[in-house]
């Protein structure tokens, strides 16, 4: 069984790794081999589909793709390949989506969220989500696109007649950093996203850390990038508040930026991590502070379903209310409870390792290739 990967640049790629990092797994237990081309013009994945004779095709695109494109391209891929298994990887914002439409034209349409409750999707959400409809409604972000709520660009209407077609796919906690993450390679990770002066500075940081006996000198952890519009006051709220705690706690929450280097060795000295949302519920940093052994605590996300699943509320992560009201109190309870507070990280751990150490993602994409009809 043949596939052909017909990714874009930059998350599109590297959403659909995983077909390159378990290439030798898909290929001994699906008999699955794969190559990947990475463009960002649907002209151009047309001409490489159209030369393909295998017998699945799994695509990604710009996530600005407008909308209209995007149902001409599948309309024509579908009449130019009527056998072939056309699958469409949505590694957009949010468990909404703009592209519903094309629905029509696939096998199969995979999100990196989905919502758990179904009835969601017969709804409209201000900012096209329920967690930006619940801060517009309690005031804590306006209405306007002033402030990035952009109600109709990032959803659609998911036809009932083809709703059995939607999947959950997976998230960024399978792009290529984040698998070297998991299998305890952050060395190499750093190498490939930091300048050589920043890891060797972060690396003799924490050799000192090491002779000083300093395993977690941070008690409170906290750096967050600001976009513009709703997230922007949603994370400068959360650092602000965070900064509360300082008289009592060591704490760093702060949007100044650091190397990747040294917000890994922060990360590893921390106690707590506290992740407020960006412009989707989840951050790459949850995955990261449950393997550093930080405590995660976010808003809560049970109205999310994902891959690698590994939050679990009071198990592996700490949920807060969605106006973080609780969030002091939630940081002085499991500070002062030591042994409950390591519990649970030690828990979020070993489950955000043992994901990857039991290549759990192959038996994902196999589902995907049961429900094709593909794979027994």
């Amino acid at each position: 069984m043949q596939a052909l990967i017909l990714s874009n640049t930059g998350f599109g790629h590297g959403s659909l790794y995983p077909f390159i990092h378990y290439r030798d797994d898909l290929a001994s237990r699906f008999g699955l081999t794969s190559r990947e081309i990475v463009s960002d013009s649907l002209q151009q994945k047309l001409v490489d589909a159209r030369a393909f004779r295998g017998e699945l095709i799994v695509i990604s695109v710009p996530w600005d793709t407008d909308r209209h494109k995007l149902a001409d391209f599948y309309r024509e891929l579908r009449r130019t390949c009527p056998d072939q298994k056309l699958v469409h990887f949505d590694y957009g914002d949010g468990n909404q989506s703009p592209h519903f439409g094309v629905l029509p034209h696939l096998d199969l349409y995979l999100k990196q969220y989905l919502n758990t409750d179904w009835n969601d999707y017969r709804r409209r959400f201000l900012g096209g989500s329920k967690f930006i409809e619940y801060l517009v409604q309690t005031g804590m972000a306006e209405d306007s696109i002033l402030s990035e709520v952009w109600t109709d660009l990032f959803q659609s209407e998911l036809p009932p007649e083809h709703e059995h077609k939607l999947m959950l796919g997976w998230n960024f906690g399978l792009w290529k950093r984040m698998i070297y993450l998991a299998e305890g390679k952050p060395d190499l990770v750093l190498l490939g996203k930091d300048k050589p002066q920043n890891f060797a500075a972060a690396k003799a940081k924490s050799t000192l850390d090491a002779l000083r006996g300093r395993r977690k000198s941070i008690d409170i952890y906290c750096r967050a990038t600001l976009y513009a519009g709703w997230t922007r006051k949603h994370r400068e709220s959360t650092i602000e508040t965070l900064n509360q705690l300082a008289d009592d706690y060591a704490v760093v929450s702060s949007t100044a930026k650091v190397s990747f280097s040294e917000y890994y060795r922060e990360m590893s000295q921390s106690r707590i991590f506290v992740s407020p949302s960006g412009w989707c519920e989840y951050t790459p940093k949850d995955y990261e502070a449950m393997y550093f052994g930080a405590l995660l605590l976010k808003p809560s996300l049970e109205h999310i379903k994902t891959e690698p699943d590994v939050c679990f509320p009071g198990e592996t992560y700490v949920p807060l209310k969605w106006d973080m009201s609780d969030m002091l109190e939630q940081c002085r309870y499991y500070l002062e409870h030591e042994d409950e507070r390591r519990r649970i990280a030690d828990k979020a751990r070993e489950g955000f390792v043992s994901y990857y150490r039991e290549h759990r993602l192959v038996s994902h994409i196999g589902d995907m290739l049961q429900r094709l009809g593909l794979a027994g």
